[in-house]
């Protein structure tokens, strides 16, 4: 039998063993270890941190402890820091190169904790974030109506009624100028009189017989010939003329009206008047929920890789990125086709301040479309402290990767709010001190098409408010209004793209204001209304003067064409009829 076994090869055998396994049990924990730490960082663009990585052969699995990823925007705060991650493989899949996970499981999820150390790294150039049409900065803006200063108004609006005066000025100017070229081309009085001075010496010829009245009237024809014409360009040019006048006067009107409607356009503008108030929801808490709106989509947009292959285009072909080094993996027809990655069921234990929240996450991989079903998750939470129950559900479909969809919702009851920053403004520093809440959710987003509901009744209200001494009546007003509201209903909508959406809010806060401060505004607005119209009034009034004056031109301009009629329609009539020397046409 020794004849058969090589001890010596046996032996050395064992050893080899032995040491590629030793090297791989101390080696491959640091392995994987760098490797989640180096991908997570790429996706978050801040450090992601693993404390320990634990892999075992029996059973197959992974444990990861103390994982801490990164709030880009606060680098010494952990969006997210999980406790213990651990889950076991297929073994037989892992030698097909897929990693099928039946069951996971994620315990201690925490967010938002501190950092003992800074997780910013040096950052490539940021790609353009979502960003709304109405900028966050710019929705809390309450208007304090006595501390306006209409001339300052004044020197930075353009008024229309000043650029309407101008530009009526340089069109009466040119019109005057053309007027007074088509006058000197038109017949004049002097030519008119020597009509005049022909049918004159036509008497004395009609004395001479005969010959003398047959000529005098072929003479008489051609004067009447010749003044129709003469008479017929005048008509035509005084019609003309009054035509032009009745648009220059309309405009004229308009510009005489212009100074109201400045004032009209300044007063809704900078004034707090009833369309004013009716957005005061979303200059006291749309920020926050343009926060709340922009931080959620960009924590989407990190979640992508683990919903879908990231794809390239190469010469118009759409390229995907395999998973796994630089190859072409050739796929062939599988009776039950899985994914190279797939968890099946994770659970989920996340710790809030309120207790406990335990949910499932379902079929999570990059390749949707061979498993054939989306992911899916729900959340829920019961009798927590500050929180009677809380239920969050939803799923991201990539199954058919032309037509993505994901859809979210969010219950929540009884929610404790505490020292809730409304607004951090110097002028208004506003804060829900604490509240009662219940909320619902509804997002979804197909495509790029962004649609999001929120509901949110708040009772057992108190809100401070910190108002600078010297702001006024109009802001000691609304202070001492929100200081007393108890409750009241928020609805928020968000619409658009994911590139770009829009924040509308509304809630029963404006109808409270309105109502408590309803007085100081019509007060305040009465003596801006004043103030402006009197401002723009006289700001206007010497080029409006001057404007009225200017058509005193055009007035002459008709005075002297219907002159020019005139005189020639008594000069034709005098030729068909009988002049004013006494000449007759013979028939």
């Amino acid at each position: 039998m020794s004849k058969w076994i090589r001890w010596q090869g046996v032996i050395a055998f064992v050893v080899v063993v032995l040491l590629v396994a030793g090297v791989w049990f101390l080696v491959v924990d640091r392995v994987i270890k760098r490797a989640i730490e180096k991908t997570g960082t790429m996706l978050v663009g801040a450090k992601v941190e693993l404390g320990e990585a634990d892999f075992s052969l029996f059973p197959l699995g992974l444990t990861l402890s103390r994982l801490q990823v990164t709030n880009p925007d606060q680098p010494m705060t952990n969006a997210v820091e999980i406790a213990r991650i651990a889950f076991s493989m297929d073994g037989p899949n892992l030698l097909r190169r897929k990693l099928i996970v039946e069951e996971a499981t994620v315990e201690g999820v925490r967010l938002t904790t501190p950092r003992t150390a800074s997780g910013a790294i040096v950052r490539r150039p940021a790609e353009a974030e979502p960003v709304s049409k109405k900028a966050m900065g710019d929705l809390f803006s309450l208007p304090s109506l006595s501390a306006i200063n209409v001339q300052e108004i004044l020197s930075k609006e353009e008024l229309g009624s000043q650029t309407l005066v101008e530009s009526l000025r340089t069109d009466l100017q040119a019109e005057q100028e053309q007027w007074q070229k088509r006058l000197a081309a038109l017949p004049d009085k002097a030519k008119l009189d020597s009509y005049r001075k022909r049918l004159e010496g036509l008497k004395s010829a009609g004395k001479g017989g005969l010959g003398g009245v047959v000529g005098g009237a072929s003479e008489a024809l051609a004067i009447q010939q010749d003044l129709s014409r003469d008479l017929d360009q005048i008509k035509s040019a005084k019609n003309s003329f009054e035509d032009h006048v009745t648009g220059l006067r309309k405009r004229m009107d308009e510009a005489v009206r212009a100074p109201q409607e400045d004032a009209r356009r300044l007063m809704e503008k900078y004034s707090l008047s009833g369309s004013g108030l009716a957005n005061v929801t979303g200059m006291l808490i749309g920020g926050t929920i343009g926060d709340w709106t922009a931080t959620s989509l960009r924590w989407y947009a990190k979640l992508q890789p683990l919903l879908q292959r990231k794809a390239e285009r190469k010469r118009d072909v759409e390229i995907v990125k395999p998973v796994r080094g630089k190859g072409v993996d050739v796929r062939f027809k599988e009776r039950a086709p899985l994914p190279d990655l797939l968890i099946r069921t994770t659970h989920v234990s996340v710790e809030v301040p309120a207790g406990a929240i335990k949910g499932q996450v379902k079929n999570i991989t990059p390749d949707q479309p061979i498993l054939g079903v989306p992911l899916t998750f729900e959340f829920v939470g019961d009798k927590l402290k500050g929180l009677q129950s809380v239920k969050l559900d939803g799923t991201l479909s990539r199954v058919d990767p032309a037509r993505p969809s994901d859809r979210a919702n969010l219950r929540m009851r009884g929610y404790r709010v505490e020292d809730l920053s409304l607004s951090k403004s110097e002028q208004w520093a506003l804060a829900l001190k604490q509240a009662l809440a219940d909320m619902d959710l509804q997002a979804t987003l197909r495509g790029e098409a962004l649609n999001a509901k929120l509901v949110a009744t708040l009772q057992s209200v108190q809100i401070a408010s910190g108002v600078k001494a010297g702001a006024g009546v109009l802001a000691n007003a609304v202070a001492s209004a929100l200081s007393d509201v108890k409750g009241f209903t928020l609805k928020a909508e968000v619409t658009g793209t994911v590139e770009n959406y829009e924040v509308k809010l509304a809630s029963d806060l404006d109808r409270v204001l309105k109502d408590v401060v309803g007085k100081q505004v019509q007060a305040q607005t009465a003596r801006l209304e004043t103030e402006l119209q009197s401002a723009i009034a006289e700001k206007v009034a010497g080029p409006l003067n001057e404007l009225k004056a200017s058509f005193g031109g055009l007035d002459s301009v008709g005075t002297e064409l219907a002159s020019r009629l005139n005189l020639g329609t008594d000069l034709l009539k005098g030729v068909k009829g009988g002049s004013p020397g006494g000449f007759k046409l013979p028939f």
